[in-house]
Formats: structure tokens, C-alpha cells, sequence
């Protein structure tokens, strides 16, 4: 029951999330922020995202959910209204932040308690996060050209809030679980890092098809539901067959698609690339939640080593991107081959 409840959270949930949060870079450079902007705000919600997670799992989860909620559209709502400037810039970052990652940090939670690290139960989970996101993409694109982004951010917030109903009445009690030690094994945590390049290819995706590819909204959005629609194939058919042995190699499908990506600006050739890139993502995410929920310890420090991972060293990356690199494209480049080298990481 527990599992089910989970399974329409994240459903819902991700539906709601993703109305407009893949079009977040785009948002920002339309209201005049530069790509290094844009580079500085990532590097702002990273590490403002390691403080977040911190008091989240300190808290109630359900209190949590509904301050992330209201905080998240919020952000969005603020957005809509602020003109280009570093202070909103950095306002809107600790606002984005709080409704992110204090979301995401209990997603995981729910992950880790719940899903016993069980690969058809990753698997289902997956489905049910694609198809939430295969929704959202047409209907968030809609919902921007067509109303206001403040109006827009309103629905966010109050369909954020009746996400959490699933799981209203699911107790966790997961200050029961801690225990002394927590031990994460060095080549898990070099994956944690290196996985960081795909997340940040991810990131600055929507703003490469938008600068380079097809000035639309529509179009990213139709751009996702193809990678979702492919991820959907990929968990019907050959998700209990992907096992870390081979993982370095299927890796290859998404390094490939993604460096066709950067070498193809026709919007239609794309498409058609966004069907192997889905795969290889989807590929790599199960993979992604397998190591993540590989755990038999302590519950809550485990979880929050791992946030530190993932926030500092996506915020190193993205300084030292902002410091010495700038170009949008060279940055995908190397993204990609942090991505290649991640899978030499997966035992």
C-alpha cells in the first residue's frame, strides 16, 4: 500500500514540477540573464541545495512537502515579476532552491525506506516519474505561451499541494532508523561525482535547443516527451536485463546521441536523436537510483553524504565552468565525456 501511494506521489507530483521547471534556463534568459548568468544560478542552488536538504530531513516530511510546494511555485510566481538584476537573481535562487531540493530530498527518503533497493520496484517508480513528465512537457509549454507565467505559478502551487495527498497518511518514522556508521564505497562515490556532468547536461538542454536548435517553447517540450516516450520502451522491455556489468558499455548509446546532438541543428533530425538519447538517459538513470538506494545503514546520514556529494561537486563543476569555459557548447562537450567517464565507476 505504502508503495502505491509512493508510486502516485511521484506521478502527480512530477506532472505538477514539471510544468515549468524544464523551461527554468529558458525563463531566465528571457527575462535578459546571459548563459553565465544562468551558469551562476546553478551555482548558487547548489550549494544553497546542500543547506536545504540539511533542515529537510530534520523535519517532518509532511510539513516539508507543503513549505516546498507553496515556496516552489512561489519562486516561479517571483520570477514572473522581477526585472534583471544579481540580487532577484540570487533571491530567486534561494527561493528555486528551498522548493527543489527539499522536495527532492524526501523523494529520495521515500526512495530509500520504501523501495528496498528492488529493481522491479525502481522500475515501476521510473514508469510511473516518465509519465507524470511525458504530461507535463505539451501541457507546461501550453500553459506559459498561453497565460501568464504568474498565473501559471499559482496552478503550480496548488496542484504542488494536492501531490502530497497519496502519501498523506504514510508515517515513515524514519528518525527510528539511524544507527553510528555510515560507509560509502569510494568507486559509489566517484560515480556520485561524475554523474554530476549528466545532470548538468540535463540542465542547460532546454537552453542549447532553445539558442541553437528551434526558438520555442514547444519545441523543448515535444523534445522531452520523445526522451520520456523512450524511457517508457526502455522500462517495458529491457529494464531487469541492464545490470552494472555491462553498464559501461550501454553507457556509449547516450555519449553518442548526445554528441550527435551538438552536430545536428536540424529540429527534426533531433527528434529523432531524442528517442536513443531517452534510452541511453533511462539506461543511466536506473542504474543512478540502484547506487543511490543501495543501502543498508543509517538512513538519514547516508542520504545527506550523498546530497553533499551531488550539490558541492555539481557546484565545483559549474564554478570552475564559469571561471575558465562560459561557452555553452564546449561545456556540453565536456559534460559528455564526464558522463563517458562515469560509467568506468559501476561495479
Amino acid at each position: 500500500m505504502k508503495n502505491k501511494s509512493y508510486n502516485l506521489f511521484i506521478f502527480f507530483s512530477m506532472f505538477v514540477r514539471n510544468l515549468i521547471e524544464v523551461f527554468s534556463c529558458v525563463l531566465l534568459y528571457n527575462k535578459g540573464y546571459s548563459v553565465n548568468d544562468i551558469l551562476l544560478f546553478i551555482i548558487f542552488i547548489s550549494f544553497i541545495g546542500i543547506v536545504v536538504d540539511y533542515i529537510s530531513l530534520r523535519i517532518n516530511y509532511k510539513i516539508v512537502l507543503i513549505v516546498s510546494s507553496i515556496v516552489y511555485g512561489f519562486s516561479y510566481y517571483y520570477l514572473s515579476i522581477i526585472n534583471n538584476s544579481f540580487i532577484n537573481l540570487f533571491i530567486f535562487s534561494i527561493l528555486y532552491s528551498i522548493g527543489v531540493y527539499s522536495y527532492s530530498v524526501i523523494r529520495h527518503l521515500f526512495g530509500l525506506l520504501l523501495l528496498n533497493n528492488n529493481k522491479r520496484s525502481i522500475s515501476i517508480i521510473l514508469i510511473f516519474n516518465y509519465l507524470g513528465v511525458i504530461i507535463s512537457s505539451m501541457v507546461g509549454a501550453m500553459l506559459i505561451k498561453r497565460l501568464l507565467l504568474s498565473i501559471t505559478s499559482i496552478i503550480v502551487i496548488i496542484l504542488s499541494i494536492l501531490s502530497i495527498v497519496p502519501i498523506r497518511k504514510v508515517d515513515i518514522k524514519y528518525n527510528k532508523l539511524r544507527i553510528n556508521k555510515v560507509y560509502i564505497p569510494i568507486n559509489k562515490v566517484f560515480f556520485s561525482i561524475f554523474e554530476q556532468f549528466k545532470v548538468i547536461f540535463i540542465i542547460l538542454q532546454p537552453l542549447y535547443l532553445y539558442l541553437y536548435v528551434n526558438k520555442s517553447i514547444y519545441y523543448i517540450g515535444i523534445f522531452n516527451v520523445i526522451i520520456n516516450i523512450a524511457s517508457l520502451i526502455v522500462m517495458y522491455f529491457i529494464s531487469n536485463r541492464i545490470n552494472n556489468k555491462y553498464f559501461k558499455y550501454l553507457n556509449i548509446i547516450l555519449c553518442l546521441s548526445l554528441i550527435l546532438k551538438l552536430n545536428f541543428r536540424s529540429s527534426i533530425i533531433l527528434l529523432v536523436i531524442a528517442f536513443f538519447e531517452g534510452i541511453g538517459q533511462k539506461i543511466y538513470e536506473i542504474i543512478s537510483l540502484e547506487n543511490l538506494y543501495d543501502n543498508d545503514g543509517d538512513v538519514i546520514n547516508y542520504l545527506m553524504m550523498e546530497e553533499v556529494i551531488f550539490s558541492l561537486s555539481r557546484g565545483i563543476i559549474i564554478l570552475i565552468f564559469y571561471i575558465f569555459v562560459k561557452d555553452l557548447i564546449t561545456i556540453l562537450y565536456i559534460c559528455i565525456i564526464g558522463i563517458f567517464i562515469s560509467g568506468f565507476y559501476i561495479c
